[in-house]
């Protein structure tokens, strides 16, 4: 038979059915051509993490940017991170866990979701807990028009601050779900309109001013899904996603696209593996974002310690372009696990992050080729391939990489790409078999695996790359030979 292009592992697709697709993609960044070029599609090397500094308090919990300065809560410290990488301690943030803060450009607000609310002024440079008697206990908060508004960890109401005011409230300044009784779970701004995010629906309000409570319920502007994750509301892509569903329906992924609707932007095969985990882990789970030469991602991590934790990612701008849902997988180590980082701002022409464990405050860096020094485990799994149930001969098999890329010296001189494949429809694999991607300077070197032997009904493949080298998969292709029933 004539040489085949064959399909990259370009998404993640893991039926429940294996034989059907066990398609997957770790740690490589999908990415369709806009132009021109030797593929319309490639895996692309992700991004690595470099550390700025070490602030010696371990977990993150949460990031802002004020100002221009990056503000970290790591631990019970609320810390800000200079350009040179001075840490500056401004104070103790009670509990535990992921925390929501908004800021008016003097006043940054954070609130740990069923206890305390502080309020840090960067004009007196002090850090005060909210006292008033008529504030309520909180989950989460956003900044519009002048007030800051919270959504009662009750879930009965939400309520604004005093106008540019953190610590004064009234007690009668609070509205409440008018549409559908549903628990209130967190709240969103977006096109300058108050998004209040029920279970199972939402509301959308607009400021009216005059005395009193400020804010109005726009009549019509209500969507039948709602929110299982608090802090899941993430602004994206000139609208905003999250976690969650309507009126009996389980977990997914959805994005806003108007004032009364909502689309499913998650594959079932992703709402198989969100809707492994429990109820509290889903309620638990947290999105962030960014985007890389031109790949705008969102990101959705699941924390379990019964099963492995995920992050899943969305790729908007290869989902466009393909017309479908692209998602893919960031980890860190080389088994099934999250990705590290835990909250991403901008500052100082960067990328910053927090650490899941530690105290590093990192960047996400392009020329970055490991993850704080560790390796980058990079896998990609096809689709199944077959030839209408016909038996081949896998004569030839050939994955094209952007070659000679090797490093003088250390782990990468001579990178390696490992193949495996799987005949049972992705039940097992095979040993890996080792190919070079080429030493530094051979840009015309080519990874060909040869006689792979006769699979009766499918063929499934998977590529692993673990060296310390920018490793983008560009095009893979195959000489099969028909063989006899």
């Amino acid at each position: 038979m004539a040489r085949l292009p064959l399909p990259l592992g370009f998404s993640f697709y893991q039926s429940e059915s294996a034989p059907f697709s066990s398609q997957r993609c770790v740690n490589w960044i999908p990415v369709v051509a806009e132009s021109a070029a030797l593929n319309t599609r490639a895996l692309f090397q992700p991004p690595g993490l470099k550390q700025l500094v070490d602030s010696s308090i371990s977990g993150n919990r949460g990031a802002l940017s004020m100002k221009e300065v990056p503000y970290f809560v790591n631990g019970n410290s609320l810390i800000s991170v200079s350009s040179a990488g001075v840490v500056t301690n401004h104070g103790t943030i009670a509990g535990s866990g992921y925390v929501s803060m908004a800021t008016n450009g003097q006043y940054m607000v954070i609130v740990a979701p069923g206890g305390n609310a502080y309020a840090y002024d960067n004009v007196a440079l002090t850090l005060t807990q909210i006292t008033d008697p008529d504030f309520r206990t909180s989950d989460t908060v956003v900044f519009k028009d002048g007030y800051f508004v919270f959504s009662s960890s009750d879930g009965a109401v939400f309520f604004n601050s005093s106008l540019n005011d953190p610590f004064n409230y009234d007690a009668l300044d609070f509205g409440t779900a008018e549409i559908s009784s549903d628990k209130i779970v967190s709240l969103h701004v977006n096109h300058n309109e108050l998004f209040v995010i029920g279970l199972e629906t939402t509301e959308l309000f607009q400021n009216i001013g005059g005395a009193g409570f400020p804010f109005q319920r726009i009549p019509g502007a209500n969507i039948q899904k709602g929110s299982h994750a608090r802090f899941s509301p993430l602004e994206f892509d000139n609208t905003f996603c999250f976690v969650g569903g309507g009126l009996n329906e389980q977990t997914a992924i959805w994005k806003v696209t108007g004032s009364a609707s909502a689309q499913k932007i998650s594959s079932d095969a992703i709402d198989k593996e969100i809707q492994r985990f429990t109820k509290a882990e889903i309620e638990a789970s947290f999105s962030i974002t960014f985007a890389r030469h031109g790949q705008f991602l969102a990101l959705f991590t699941f924390e379990s310690t019964r099963i492995p934790s995920r992050t899943f990612v969305y790729n908007a701008t290869a989902s466009a372009y393909m017309q479908g849902n692209i998602w893919f997988e960031l980890q860190t180590g080389v088994y099934d696990n999250r990705w590290r980082v835990q909250s991403i701002v901008q500052a100082y022409g960067k990328l910053l992050v927090g650490d899941q464990s530690t105290g590093i405050i990192g960047e996400i860096d392009t020329d970055t080729l490991d993850y704080y020094g560790d390796e980058i485990f990079r896998s990609s799994t096809t689709a199944p391939f077959s030839e209408n149930g016909m038996a081949l001969f896998a004569g030839e098999f050939e994955a094209t990489l952007q070659s000679g890329v090797g490093l003088t010296v250390g782990q990468g001189s001579d990178p390696q790409i490992r193949m495996s494949f799987s005949d049972d429809g992705g039940r097992t694999f095979s040993d890996e078999f080792r190919r070079s991607i080429g030493k530094i300077g051979e840009y015309g070197h080519r990874s060909i695996w040869r006689q792979q032997g006769r699979f009766p009904v499918s063929r499934m493949i998977k590529l692993v790359v673990t060296d310390k080298v920018r490793a983008n998969v560009i095009r893979l292709a195959a000489t099969p030979q028909l063989g006899s029933q």
